[in-house]
């Protein structure tokens, strides 16, 4: 069976904003959805007691937890997203519930020098050559989630939107 990737905007549970994106196939599978404002993140898969939104909450940081929001409309949990790219960094939530903000952080070269202090496990005389820069990182709003994927160079600039409404 061949599927069509499709998508669409639809309005935001977690602040309303029109900048969420569902992607679905046709025929229909599983939706994928992310808020560009919030940086939440959901699927069809998410709902209350699952096992898949179970696996994620169990490897996801505690911030995360915490910030999990139900969708009473599509019957989902939806969650912070966290993006690693080993090529150009990490896009990760950081602070606690009563005041957080989104984080890049970029990949940084390890000098020759240092690289001795940053052993590859179980490689005996193999050492790692780049590093998230996290001391360094730059903080958004954790409503400017979308600031820090053009950060990172996900996006060039602000979505201005041609995509059909749902």
């Amino acid at each position: 069976m061949e599927y069509n990737f499709k998508e669409e905007m639809i309005e935001s549970p977690i602040d309303g904003s029109n900048n969420c994106f569902r992607v679905f196939t046709d025929p229909i599978s599983d939706d994928h959805y992310l808020c560009m404002t919030t940086g939440f993140m959901s699927t069809s898969n998410f709902k209350v007691g699952s096992e898949p939104l179970e696996t994620e909450l169990n490897k996801s940081p505690e911030l995360v937890r915490a910030l999990q929001q139900y969708d009473s409309e599509r019957d989902i949990v939806w969650i912070p997203t966290i993006l690693n790219f080993p090529e150009k960094g990490m896009i990760y939530p950081e602070g606690n519930i009563e005041g957080w903000k989104w984080c890049y952080a970029s990949v940084i070269q390890i000098s020759e020098e240092e690289q001795k202090n940053y052993p590859i496990p179980n490689k005996e005389g193999e050492y790692f050559t780049s590093k998230l820069d996290v001391e360094n990182s730059q903080k958004f709003d954790n409503n400017k989630f979308h600031e820090a994927c053009i950060a990172m160079g996900l996006k060039k600039k602000e979505y201005k939107g041609n995509l059909k409404k749902a």
